[in-house]
């Protein structure tokens, strides 16, 4: 059970799940459902249907999505839990369960909580991918603006359903995973250490190194879906507060990612590039000089760090975006808490192509025991079969 449909790949849980769709489908009869605000296109069932035996597509309905917000505010549960949640969809998918009889349903993310967890015939693993309360309360620290104040009190207010929700939903499942140990300790749940841990992977054949280093100008690379408010924030960061610092000549930004926000189209000029949407991502990482994520809020094991490291690029990252690799603190990354620091480190990296290949090349070595997507999605098997076989006894 997925809120969105994981095809195109341009979102973490997409990807997340598209990954693990691909493993778990070599030894078991996946049954996919999703939840989206548009039919399925060609494209997506075409790159889903070698994955999974059925494919079923709920369209969520606008004004119906747009009447339960007018009452959200009555409910305790968190807005994005009453915006996904379609009691004429619960419906459905009961009857579908009722029909195929499946030994376990895995869900993905809370939002979709409220369609399977009242399904107790059925035993049901619920993947968190991250502590999304503790997201909440990070963006709603990070907004200081006046004029945003009504925006930081909707976030703090989400934070807070988010959190109650994610320890009281917890109790309805048989299992559950989350991608990151850092994220596990922020599930408000007293048994939370019961949650396994399934980290992202990254796809190793797909983001190999450039045969040679890139020529031109250095080009600092940040990728990410840019209308992600974590992504967005950090873009700002990055060309606002980091790149006038720099003092190495001729440094230029790569924003690469789909849906760029107009304040990010905005941040586009000579020493600034905005890309948009880019079929091969992997290129981009393969003509950069370092990777740069300064994220400074949102959770969890970012992909993109990943396949910076996979493709062998020297990065300089936040402590959000690399205390989820649980790597040793020095060795695999520059990790720096502001702009100064940043802007220091990508000078030191510039000036030392030597040193930095060198940790850029330990990053990959680590990266490729650790988080290949067959090792992980291998875990997730093994967890829903326990599962479904506990049931069985």
């Amino acid at each position: 059970m997925s809120s969105r449909i994981p095809f195109p790949l341009e979102k973490g849980d997409k990807l997340r799940l598209f990954h693990q769709l691909k493993h778990l489908s070599e030894e078991h009869e996946v049954i996919l459902c999703c939840l989206s605000s548009k039919d399925a296109t060609p494209a997506q069932r075409e790159a889903l249907s070698p994955w999974v035996h059925e494919l079923h597509v709920y369209r969520l309905s606008w004004m119906r999505r747009l009447w339960r917000m007018a009452w959200a505010w009555a409910s305790d549960k968190p807005f994005q839990v009453v915006w996904f949640t379609e009691p004429r969809i619960q419906r459905q998918i009961r009857d579908l369960a009722a029909r195929s009889a499946p030994d376990v349903i895995y869900g993905q993310l809370v939002r979709c909580a409220e369609y399977v967890k009242d399904l107790h015939e059925v035993p049901k693993v619920l993947d968190y991918m991250d502590a999304l309360s503790a997201g909440m309360h990070r963006r709603a620290n990070n907004e200081t603006r006046l004029v945003m104040k009504p925006y930081q009190w909707l976030l703090r207010t989400e934070g807070t359903r988010l959190a109650r929700y994610e320890s009281r939903v917890f109790d309805y499942f048989d299992g559950a995973t989350i991608i990151s140990r850092n994220d596990r300790l922020l599930i408000p749940h007293g048994d939370r250490d019961r949650i396994e841990l399934v980290p992202n992977g990254v796809d190793l054949s797909a983001f190999s190194p450039a045969e040679s280093a890139p020529e031109g100008d250095p080009v600092l690379l940040f990728t990410g879906n840019m209308s992600y408010a974590p992504n967005v924030d950090a873009a700002h960061h990055l060309v606002e507060h980091i790149l006038p610092l720099v003092k190495h000549p001729g440094v230029r930004v790569v924003l690469a990612g789909a849906q760029p926000k107009a304040s990010v189209q905005a941040l586009a000029s000579e020493r600034v590039t905005v890309t948009g949407w880019v079929d091969d991502i992997a290129a981009e990482y393969r003509a950069a000089t370092l990777f740069v994520a300064p994220l400074r809020i949102g959770t969890g094991l970012q992909n993109k760090v990943l396949e910076a490291m996979a493709a062998e690029v020297p990065c300089v990252l936040s402590p959000h975006a690399f205390a989820p690799l649980n790597l040793p603190s020095t060795g695999h990354a520059v990790v720096c808490q502001d702009a100064a620091a940043f802007a220091e480190a990508v000078d030191d990296l510039l000036g030392a192509s030597v040193e930095a290949r060198d940790m850029a090349r330990r990053a990959k070595r680590s990266i490729e025991g650790q988080f290949a997507w067959r090792t992980h999605s291998q875990t997730l098997s093994e967890l829903l079969i326990r599962i479904a076989g506990h049931a069985s006894v």
